[in-house]
């Protein structure tokens, strides 16, 4: 399967005392997923902040899915986490940079989760920061050839948003690979891909004052 999914999630967006309540995380989170929380340490991860968590891993996995299944409506307690692994190292991350890029993922700083999804098994990875959640949804557990980046801008009004992302997607796939006569059109079901590339998958996301992308350099 041909795709990515991914979703950042502005933690100053959110409202953490809602967040606990149980009435409105059971919207999200099944019984399964919170036997998993108690399994966490609570000092690198709030409840509010795995529910949030929770929400960004279905959010890439949803956007990973529909690419090739656009009927599928988002239901968060249907997409299951079945497995998550907490970091090796165990602190909260500090987004101190006005932007962040990389490829792949240090499993020492990431939340692994594995996820069903109708009858699908997907893979993600989630950095929580102080101020943000980030992942990124895959249908293998390896992720050396998933490129991503992190930014944050001053305008968070929609339409900024949307040109931010798309210029920054753009920066990053001209420096990634190394080519400077790339475009990013949307598709009839409305996810954006690379033109002259479209065996590229790509994803982007924004939430407040950030915007995000990931593309994977081969498609498969």
């Amino acid at each position: 399967m041909i795709s990515i999914g991914n979703d950042i999630i502005a933690l100053e967006r959110t409202n953490a005392a809602r967040s606990k309540q149980e009435k409105f995380y059971s919207k999200i989170l099944c019984r399964q997923e919170n036997a998993l929380f108690k399994n966490i340490n609570s000092d690198i991860l709030s409840i509010e902040n795995f529910v949030w968590l929770a929400w960004s891993v279905k959010e890439s996995v949803y956007k990973f899915y529909t690419r090739t299944n656009q009927q599928a409506l988002f239901s968060p307690t249907k997409i299951v986490i079945q497995k998550i692994k907490a970091p090796l190292q165990q602190e909260i991350l500090e987004f101190d940079n006005a932007q962040l890029e990389r490829n792949s993922f240090n499993n020492e700083t990431c939340f692994c989760c594995e996820i069903q999804f109708a009858s699908d098994i997907f893979y993600t990875r989630t950095l929580v920061f102080d101020d943000i959640i980030f992942s990124v949804a895959n249908n293998t557990n390896c992720f050396e050839n998933i490129y991503w980046g992190i930014k944050n801008i001053d305008d968070d009004s929609y339409e900024a948003q949307s040109a931010a992302v798309r210029e920054f997607t753009l920066k990053g796939l001209n420096k990634f690979l190394l080519s400077e006569e790339l475009t990013i059109e949307k598709s009839l079901f409305g996810y954006p891909f690379i033109s002259k590339q479209n065996q590229i998958p790509l994803s982007f996301t924004h939430h407040g004052n950030y915007v995000a992308y990931s593309f994977k350099q081969n498609g498969k």
